[in-house]
């Protein structure tokens, strides 16, 4: 593989890695700001799922601004433990919707970040 496919690879699979990383840290988000309005501000657990996604949506979105694949990988797998917990406590509760789209979120993002994380193998392999 030449050096300009083997950064062409890792371009792209950093910035599937990052869309896909992006959009599971708003949908968190977005899931825990429907918990705070849903339950007022006496909620605690909300706030506190809030602040915790607030955290990551941060991380995720400044990700691009240092180019570490490594940072990005620690963020993707933050949120595929986030979404794998939310997909479980989805089943719990019995809720088809917060069950299925927090699972697809969490494979995507395993799929995405082993894109990214393999792209450096190609890479070293030249």
């Amino acid at each position: 593989m030449t050096a300009s496919t083997s950064a062409n690879v890792r371009g792209a699979a950093f910035w599937v890695c990052y869309a896909v990383t992006v959009i599971s840290a708003v949908v968190s988000i977005a899931f825990s700001i429907g918990a705070v309005s849903d339950g007022g501000l006496e909620q605690v657990d909300a706030l506190y799922a809030a602040s915790r996604s607030t955290a990551l949506v941060v991380l995720a979105l400044v990700a691009p601004m240092f180019r570490s694949d490594a940072a990005l990988l620690a963020i993707a797998v933050a949120m595929t433990i986030v979404q794998g917990i939310d997909a479980f406590i989805g089943a719990i509760e019995g809720d088809l919707l917060k069950t299925v789209a927090p699972a697809v979120l969490c494979l995507a993002t395993i799929i995405a970040a082993t894109f990214l994380a393999r792209s450096d193998r190609v890479r070293s392999a030249d």
